[in-house]
């Protein structure tokens, strides 16, 4: 970083931190991702009571049928979505950005849709 940079970005911050004041929506807009958090938790908490309670009831029925969960077809579909997320992210990172850390953005998720095929692969 240069230091011009360096003292934009330092001007930038002080203009803001100076403009601070009693915005009435700055409130709202904060609270709005907690609202938001505890909405979707308290949704989840009772989601998965729900589940938990209708699958005792089955249980209890005796109507309960396991369902099985196939590991090598679900890394192989998750494998493939991540591969070619990934090498997509990376290419546009690659053509905008250059070389530069952003390209973890998509190496990341290539790497981990490779090593799910190479699970798909190897698992038979």
């Amino acid at each position: 970083m240069t230091p011009e940079q360096y003292e934009t970005i330092v001007t930038l911050l002080r203009e803001i931190q100076n403009q601070g004041g009693s915005d009435p929506y700055r409130l709202a807009l904060y609270l709005v991702p907690h609202i938001g958090i505890i909405f979707g938790t308290t949704f989840l908490f009772f989601l998965f009571q729900w589940w938990h309670k209708q699958k005792m009831a089955l249980i209890q029925s005796g109507q309960y049928k396991p369902w099985s969960f196939d590991i090598r077809l679900y890394s192989f579909l998750l494998g493939l979505l991540l591969t070619f997320t990934g090498f997509t992210l990376s290419f546009v990172f690659i053509l905008v950005l250059g070389r530069s850390m952003a390209m973890l953005g998509g190496l990341i998720p290539f790497a981990i849709g490779l090593g799910l095929l190479t699970f798909y692969k190897l698992s038979r």
